[in-house]
C-alpha cells in the first residue's frame, strides 16, 4: 500500500512540474530580435550633474610635439577633470595614459576598480582603473588612472558623441563633448 500511495505521489508531482514548468520556460526565453534592438535609456542629469558647466569647461588639445595631451578643462587654468597623454612603449606602440581628477566612493590608494562610461545613448563602456598617485597644485592624492591602447572604442565614442555619463563606483557625473572629436582626432594622431 505504501509503495502504491509513494508511486501516486511521484508520478502527480511529475504531472505537476510538466503542467507547471511551461509556464516558468516562457519566463526564461531569450529576449526577442525586436527586444535586443531597444537601445538603453539616456542617463538623466539628476543622476549624472554635469561636471564642467559650472566652471565653462572645455576640450582642450596641446600640440606639443615633445607631450601632446588632451585636457577637459577651464580654458587657460590648470583647472582639469580627465587628461589623456601619449606613453610610448618599447616595442613601437602607444598607449593613452588618462586620469580623471574625481574621488570614487569608499576607493583607497592603490585599489583597482572597474567603471563605466556611457555615451548618449550607445551602451556603456567598461574601463578597469586603479587609484595611483597624483600631484596636484602642489598636494599629493590618489585618483583614478588607466591605460588604453590607442585604438580603443573609448575613444572614438567620446570624438563623436554629444555627453558622456561616467560612473567612478558610484560618483557619477557627465560632461559635455562639444569639441571633443576635433581635440581627440589631433591628439591621436600625434600619439601615433
Amino acid at each position: 500500500m505504501l509503495e502504491k500511495y509513494s508511486r501516486f505521489v511521484a508520478l502527480a508531482t511529475a504531472a505537476l512540474a510538466m503542467t507547471v514548468s511551461p509556464v516558468f520556460a516562457q519566463a526564461t526565453n531569450p529576449p526577442s530580435a525586436k527586444e535586443e534592438l531597444v537601445r538603453p535609456d539616456i542617463p538623466s542629469r539628476e543622476h549624472y550633474p554635469d561636471a564642467g558647466q559650472a566652471f565653462g569647461m572645455t576640450w582642450y588639445y596641446n600640440n606639443d610635439s615633445d607631450n601632446p595631451f588632451v585636457a577637459f578643462q577651464v580654458p587657460e587654468t590648470d583647472n582639469q577633470l580627465w587628461t589623456m597623454s601619449c606613453r610610448k612603449q618599447k616595442d613601437g606602440s602607444v598607449r593613452i595614459a588618462n586620469m580623471i581628477i574625481a574621488t570614487p566612493k569608499e576607493l583607497v590608494a592603490e585599489d583597482r576598480f572597474g567603471f563605466t562610461v556611457r555615451v548618449d545613448d550607445r551602451r556603456s563602456i567598461g574601463v578597469l582603473a586603479r587609484m595611483l598617485p597624483a600631484n596636484i597644485e602642489g598636494e599629493d592624492y590618489h585618483m583614478p588612472q588607466f591605460y588604453l591602447p590607442a585604438s580603443h572604442a573609448l575613444f572614438p565614442a567620446l570624438a563623436k558623441g554629444n555627453r558622456a555619463y561616467v560612473n567612478l563606483n558610484g560618483n557619477k557625473f557627465s560632461l559635455h563633448l562639444n569639441g571633443s572629436g576635433d581635440a581627440l582626432t589631433k591628439f591621436l594622431k600625434a600619439c601615433q
